[in-house]
């Protein structure tokens, strides 16, 4: 076995977006094509005390929703979990109202949207709300974010030796950065990843991960129409790449770009939808 692989297994998971509003509805949206009742433009995450929410952006929203549901689902308490956030987007909503408001005269910006622009944001409500005092880190990579992501967190889990919580997340682009970030839907999915023994193959959700002298596209998926759009168009969406392996009944690989040169190359073991 080459020395540069790491290893890792998914523990839980959590989602909110198009047609689903947690994990059980996106696997069955990624299973079955199903679609669930959601007419919402925004989650409420009840971690986030009334005030804070009502003031947080949908960006916020989304990675705090989906990181609330992992963390439950794996029984785990999020202060004692390190945390990496990215969205490939970033606020453009805010983006583009600072841009505006810089563009007049007075450039008067509002405390609490600037205050909301920073791209560690959702880290920071989470942080807040959950009393996590654990390493957080927030990442940007555009289309490569989901692979940046994953590299970091699984490096992190095995050099530490402990769970980690990756949380990937991006809202509808601003009209105006449409026709350079053409993105309509709203996305976030949570994992929680642990350490495993390095001699034990037999967890489910077995992930292997090594960096690979080796070009690539995003792999092709066979998804429902709305996941579909996601998966294309929204940064964060990629990770659905990954998330299709764990409905599958048996071991997958998948290739994902990391850099012009480089690819992340992802196997998963004994796959199995986690709750």
């Amino acid at each position: 076995m080459s020395d540069n692989i790491l290893r890792c297994s998914i523990k839980a998971v959590g989602g909110w977006g198009q047609n689903y509003t947690n994990w059980q509805e996106l696997s069955e949206l990624l299973t079955t094509g199903a679609t669930a009742e959601n007419t919402a433009s925004s989650p409420k995450p009840e971690i986030i005390p009334a005030n804070e929410r009502r003031r947080a952006p949908l960006p916020v929203k989304l990675a705090v929703e989906s990181s609330w549901q992992a963390t439950q689902s794996a029984g785990l308490d999020p202060k004692d979990l390190a945390c990496v956030f990215v969205s490939g987007l970033g606020d453009t909503q805010l983006t583009d109202y600072m841009c505006k408001v810089l563009a007049t005269e007075n450039m008067q910006l509002s405390p609490t949207k600037f205050h909301n622009s920073v791209h560690n944001a959702a880290a920071g409500y989470w942080t807040i709300s959950t009393g996590c005092m654990k390493a957080a880190n927030s990442v940007a990579g555009f289309n490569e974010s989901v692979s940046l992501a994953i590299l970091e967190a699984v490096t992190q889990c095995v050099q530490e030796q402990a769970p980690v919580q990756i949380t990937f997340y991006d809202a509808p682009s601003s009209e105006i950065l449409k026709p350079l970030l053409k993105n309509d839907q709203s996305f976030s999915a949570s994992l929680i990843i642990e350490p495993v023994l390095e001699s034990n193959q037999t967890d489910s959700n077995l992930l292997e991960m090594q960096v690979v002298s080796q070009a690539t596209e995003w792999p092709e998926l066979d998804l429902e129409t709305h996941l579909d759009t996601s998966y294309k168009q929204n940064p964060s969406a990629r990770i659905l790449a990954v998330l299709n392996m764990l409905t599958k009944d048996s071991a997958d690989t998948v290739l994902l770009p990391l850099s012009a040169e480089t690819s992340l190359q992802l196997t998963l073991h004994n796959p199995k939808l986690v709750n």
